[in-house]
């Protein structure tokens, strides 16, 4: 399948604590871009369909050389086997936040087995 996103994104090891919905969940990163991140959860603890309601997220990962908080929105999930991957989109992230991000992604660039 072709890559139609604007802002590719890199495998990303750490735990992202979101709160959304009601729900407060610790959940494994998958990915992630300066659009936003990709994080596993074992079922549709969502439901079916993401109602775009604006939650906040914290992304703790050595990666990255710091810690992340974003306000994002769920913009689409996808069933891997028995998990789902959710797309959540950065609503609002700090300058200096998106250039952990960046910086995380040039290194992926420049070492591709590292990450």
């Amino acid at each position: 399948m072709k890559e139609r996103r604007r802002s590719p994104r890199v495998f990303l090891k750490g735990n992202v604590y979101l709160s959304l919905g009601g729900h407060h969940l610790e959940l494994p990163a998958a990915d992630i871009s300066v659009s936003g991140i990709g994080v596993l959860i074992d079922e549709a603890v969502f439901g079916a369909k993401p109602s775009g309601e604006v939650g906040v997220c914290r992304i703790d990962s050595p990666d990255l050389g710091g810690r992340v908080e974003a306000y994002v929105s769920i913009m689409r999930m996808r069933r891997l086997g028995e998990r789902r991957l959710v797309g959540l989109r950065f609503e609002s992230i700090s300058d200096d936040e998106l250039e952990l991000i960046r910086e995380y992604k040039r290194k992926c660039r420049e070492y591709p087995a590292a990450s």
